[in-house]
């Protein structure tokens, strides 16, 4: 995202080059994969999804606050927006709020096909955090486990990146929160790629966003700083790398960091 003079007028930089202006947005939120975005109208206060596919704009039903319900998430196609410092999840297309039991002490997952998420209980006296899957559909927990990440399809298994072992390269690790152990193989991120989030798809691809850091040589700024796209599971497969210009950049909010 880039951010506009005077007055904040919010750009949308997309992977081909074209810019995208987002002249009535709040700061806007993006779904993980980033074809959709929600955001607070200026002109109306109006909470609206808007496909950057299609063009469409939204909005969703019942009356909202950027100051009391500020968007923290927005889920997989954009069909649940997490608000508020509660996270209360809002059904974008009915309007409908789903309050938990408790506020998650970091951002909440959804799986791809958005039938779970996973949301992490804080501490408490007696008891230590937990990781609680929730089904979307009957709103009660299904599973639970000790590790966060970013929930696949079925709703049982995370990924998460593990940058705990100090000497060694950053890992994707995975855990199956229904047997509480981990599972498959670990997966080292290149050397100078520093891992920012994870994200799957409804065919269990994973893919892993990285900062790259700007390059030199001998002094020389031979490469700005910048982003990598990869397929985590597919041997690490490049799918895009994106170096803005210098000028001033926020990352598009709802890239989670696990």
């Amino acid at each position: 995202m880039e951010e506009g003079e005077p007055c904040t007028v919010w750009r949308l930089g997309l992977s081909d080059g074209r810019m995208i202006r987002l002249a009535d947005a709040v700061v806007p939120v993006a779904t993980p994969h980033g074809s959709q975005v929600a955001y607070y109208r200026k002109s109306d206060g109006a909470l609206v999804v808007h496909d950057l596919t299609t063009g469409k704009i939204r909005a969703v039903p019942g009356t909202w606050s950027p100051d009391a319900d500020p968007l923290k998430y927005l889920s997989p196609a954009g069909r649940f927006a997490v608000l508020g410092p509660s996270y209360q999840v809002v059904d974008t297309y009915t309007g409908q709020v789903h309050r938990l039991p408790f506020t998650p002490d970091r951002a909440i997952s959804f799986s791809p096909d958005n039938a779970y998420f996973v949301a992490r209980r804080p501490r408490v006296v007696r008891r230590p955090e937990v990781d609680e899957v929730f089904s979307t559909k009957t709103w009660t927990v299904v599973r639970r486990g000790s590790k966060f990440g970013a929930l696949g399809m079925g709703g049982a298994v995370v990924a998460y990146i593990d940058s705990e072992t100090i000497g060694k390269p950053v890992s994707i690790r995975f855990w199956d929160l229904a047997a509480d152990k981990p599972v498959g193989s670990p997966i080292t991120i290149p050397i100078n790629e520093f891992p920012q989030g994870l994200f799957w798809d409804r065919a269990d691809h994973l893919d892993v966003v990285s900062y790259l850091p700007k390059k030199y040589h001998h002094g020389m700024i031979v490469r700005g700083s910048g982003y990598r796209w990869r397929r985590a599971n597919d041997k690490l497969r490049i799918l895009d790398t994106v170096l803005p210009k210098e000028r001033r950049i926020s990352v598009v909010k709802g890239s989670v960091t696990y």
